[in-house]
């Protein structure tokens, strides 16, 4: 999705920075997104989002490229192993990956943000859908699975997304679920991706249908807001207070993290 994304987005002339784990895979689709769309203005960074460290310096060089953000798409995802896995700063990886990360970069990037005359941010996450947290279990720590995992990382996404639009009235924050989409990076072993090509082909999208999805939101007349693959703005029912609850308890996590 993320490719499908950046490559339509850089056939609009915008000058990108990409940021993945593995530099082999993007320098390739650094190469891919030049020649398909013709833009020279692509450039990418090897970060590991799993670690708090990295994630600052993956702040601090779009610091260092940009004066400006007009859009920031937090896509970073398809990471659901079968057995709890901690990182190598005591996070689980899922959580540091798809939500904590994506706090982490916003926050470090507000004012870029800010310098923009209509910034966006998208988080393609749970879409609204999310049934809520458990905040004894954020991290797996009572209980875990592959789909209580995608539903958790889901929920802590949807509750970033509505703190982020009751701090920040000038950005439009997104948060898209694109369902059920059929990459290798989207699914948790083979055998879910055979399953998906198969039996629930008829109920899957590809990356490009996702990435057609991304860029209308980004580039259409869409309100800020949770949105699925119809592109209908979805209500999604929360406890504000629990929207500030996990805010809090993320900062506490950096700071005991920096000290």
């Amino acid at each position: 999705m993320g490719k499908a994304t950046t490559k339509r987005l850089a056939k609009q002339g915008a000058r990108l920075l990409l940021v993945n784990r593995n530099q082999e895979k993007g320098n390739a689709a650094v190469r891919e997104i030049i020649d398909a769309s013709g833009n020279e203005s692509v450039t990418f960074l090897q970060a590991d989002l799993s670690l708090v460290q990295e994630m600052r310096r993956a702040a601090q060089c779009a610091r260092q490229t940009f004066d400006r953000l007009d859009i920031l798409v937090h896509g970073a995802g398809g990471v659901f192993p079968p057995k709890r896995t901690m990182t190598a700063e005591g996070l689980e990886l899922v959580f540091a990956v798809q939500y904590l990360a994506r706090y982490l970069i916003t926050d470090h990037l507000i004012d870029l943000l800010h310098a923009a005359p209509s910034p966006q941010v998208m988080s393609i996450a749970g879409g609204g859908r999310s049934k809520g947290v458990d905040f004894d279990n954020l991290q797996g720590e009572k209980s875990y699975s592959i789909l209580g995992t995608v539903e958790r990382a889901g929920a802590t996404c949807d509750l970033l997304t509505t703190e982020h639009i009751d701090r920040y009235r000038d950005i439009v924050f997104y948060n898209y679920g694109p369902g059920i989409v059929r990459t290798m990076a989207t699914m948790p072993n083979r055998l879910m991706w055979l399953l998906v090509n198969t039996v629930l082909r008829p109920f899957s999208r590809t990356a490009e249908q996702a990435a057609n999805d991304i860029v209308t939101l980004l580039t259409g007349e869409h309100r800020g807001g949770f949105y699925g693959t119809s592109l209908k703005q979805n209500e999604f029912k929360v406890v504000k207070s629990d929207a500030a609850k996990l805010w809090d308890h993320s900062k506490q996590l950096i700071d005991n993290l920096s000290a």
